[in-house]
């Protein structure tokens, strides 16, 4: 529900707008801490694949290895995107709740920053996407190879 700009519910008290600034910076560390997470896993993923390929590169082995590793892929898109729109409604909260910030992101504000978290946006879809459409590459080498 969005709160309007001069109603009484958008001056918050200073120990409020402290609080919600403390809860924006905390959602922003998680998000970007679950990033760094899902990529750790999924370089260690691409080392398993690796390793096992070098060893024997049968196909029974990397079928469940490729869904599995898809799977988490598909996991950490859903669960970024979300948290992603979660911390954008928090930062929009804290716009309101605190003039100087609202006017620090309206200043820097252009065609692709609109909400001052710019850099999130590709790191919650790009990223994930990316991770995937390797383990689909890998996925369709496995197969074309397997079959000549």
């Amino acid at each position: 529900m969005e709160i309007p700009p001069n109603s009484p519910d958008a001056q918050s008290h200073p120990d409020e707008a402290n609080r919600l600034w403390m809860h924006a910076l905390h959602e922003e560390k998680l998000f970007h801490d679950r990033m760094n997470f899902f990529s750790a896993m999924q370089v260690g993923l691409l080392g398993v694949f690796a390793i096992l390929y070098n060893k024997e590169p049968a196909l029974g082995v990397f079928l469940p290895l490729i869904a599995i590793s898809l799977a988490f892929t598909l996991l950490w898109f859903v669960v970024q995107v979300r948290h992603w729109r979660y911390c954008v409604h928090v930062h929009a909260l804290v716009r309101r709740a605190v003039p100087e910030y609202g006017r620090t992101v309206a200043s820097f504000a252009g065609p692709w920053r609109t909400d001052g978290l710019s850099i999130g946006r590709p790191l919650a879809f790009v990223v994930p996407l990316l991770f995937a459409a390797i383990w689909v590459a890998l996925l369709a080498w496995m197969i074309i190879r397997h079959r000549a």
